[in-house]
């Protein structure tokens, strides 16, 4: 099993524009695949820069859950400056 954590390093501002959409693709992820996701911010931060984070947990097809995952992206219509930004980790269980 696999575990993906998808983060954004973004101004505060921008990150509270983010987040409905990043909700609208936690949706669609979960439809097409049954995986779950959340959306985090970061605790630590403050003032002008935000974290946020999708979490995704126990994907068993990674083929198959990255597809679904930049469909629903897509979807969302996040900019291509942001969409740069993403950054993916993948861990799994040892």
């Amino acid at each position: 099993m696999q575990h993906w954590f998808v983060y954004y390093k973004l101004d505060a501002v921008s990150a509270a524009a983010l987040a409905p959409r990043l909700r609208e693709v936690l949706g669609q992820v979960a439809h097409a695949t049954g995986v779950r996701g959340r959306l985090m911010r970061r605790a630590d931060e403050a003032g002008e820069r935000s974290t946020l984070m999708e979490v995704y947990e126990g994907i068993a097809q990674p083929q198959a859950f990255a597809a679904a995952l930049e469909e629903a992206v897509d979807r969302a219509g996040l900019p291509p400056a942001l969409r740069a930004q993403r950054r993916t980790e993948r861990f799994e269980d040892c």
